[in-house]
């Protein structure tokens, strides 16, 4: 009974919220045609925060419903209600005993596994890429041309140079490694398929996930999506952030690099194109969690061609909303993150309240 106490107050809550949270981002998106791409990743964080109001929020369910003994004992109810701030991480029952409940012991055991797990899994992966920014440490002396790209970009979208490493560890795609100081990670193999424009498209994409502080960005989105290991529309909200942060680096190199739509789009697809001829039997595109300019991930055809779509319908002068729009957005985040559509379902005298 405590283990299904658990289900119904706060696993099954947690699944619909972050459905219904989804949906209604992705009815934002359309009804307002959001374009910018920093608020469509403020929004699409939505899904991962609002789990942890119903984690740490103690309902009371039968004081949630007005009037409970009438309730219809087979229909379900909807209605909107806040989250009560007096209500968040109460402790109602007394330490000695909670200390001595099998149930409350085995629980606590059992987060205590999963933290430790996922903080190993966070540990690594930082040691992971630390070890792959240090593989081969190169200068201007050894690498003027790739410097010269980048002095060029930088001094246009005004962001920090970073190192460059070349990588001989069977991976062909760049990324950017960090979140203050940044190395940009290069397989000397691709750079010799790329021609120059493609090379500098490439260079300035991930030089983009820089300036957009995308390190930072994707390192939250990540603790956020393992804290909801069990939540799928957590791993999707993850994914379509990633997806986001992707588009506005390409607009970013549309804006800023001086190129037509049109010849970044044909660089993105050739460079893709030669990424792909290169994947051999031991050869990786990125690490499991990299920020790249490459075919991986790609779910189908459609979303390579929404990718390029994206990038020849950008208006350089449109990249970013406007002020005034953009503080609507944030307070209509603010009232989304705290709004929640409540469905309660009766069976017999058990109640289900989704929130």
């Amino acid at each position: 009974m405590f283990f299904l106490e658990i289900l119904t107050h706060y696993i099954i809550p947690v699944l619909y919220d972050s459905f219904v949270t989804l949906v209604l981002v992705l009815a934002i998106f359309f009804i307002f045609r959001i374009k910018d791409s920093g608020i469509r990743i403020l929004f699409l964080f939505m899904p991962l925060i609002r789990p942890f109001i119903i984690v740490l929020e103690k309902v009371n369910i039968e004081e949630s419903i007005y009037n409970y003994e009438s309730f219809p004992k087979s229909l379900g109810a909807l209605g909107i209600r806040l989250p009560d701030p007096t209500n968040m991480v109460t402790m109602d029952i007394d330490p000695i005993i909670l200390a001595s409940n099998t149930n409350y012991i085995i629980l606590q055991v059992i987060i205590f596994i999963i933290f430790i797990v996922l903080l190993i899994r966070w540990i690594n992966l930082a040691l992971f890429y630390r070890r792959l920014a240090y593989e081969e440490k190169v200068g201007r002396k050894e690498v003027p041309a790739i410097y010269n790209i980048i002095d060029n970009y930088i001094e246009k979208i005004k962001t920090r140079s970073p190192d460059v490493s070349l990588t001989h560890n069977n991976y062909i795609s760049p990324f950017v490694v960090g979140v203050r100081n940044f190395t940009l990670v290069l397989s000397p193999g691709l750079l010799e398929k790329l021609d120059e424009s493609e090379k500098e498209t490439l260079i300035w994409h991930e030089l983009s996930h820089i300036k957009r502080r995308d390190g930072l960005i994707g390192w939250i989105a990540l603790i956020l999506r393992d804290l909801n290991f069990f939540n799928p529309f957590g791993y999707f909200a993850y994914f379509l952030i990633r997806s986001e942060q992707e588009k506005a680096c390409d607009k970013m190199v549309v804006k800023y690099s001086g190129l037509s739509p049109k010849k970044i789009a044909r660089n993105i697809l050739n460079s893709l194109l030669k990424l792909k001829c290169m994947i051999g039997p031991n050869s990786r595109l990125v690490p499991c969690e990299g920020y790249t300019f490459s075919p991986a991930k790609v779910i189908s055809q459609k979303r390579l061609e929404d990718r390029v779509n994206s990038i020849i319908r950008t208006n350089p002068g449109k990249i970013n909303m406007g002020i005034f729009p953009k503080i609507l957005m944030y307070i209509l985040f603010v009232f989304m993150v705290l709004i929640q559509i409540m469905f309660v379902i009766r069976i017999g005298n058990f109640f289900i309240l989704l929130r």
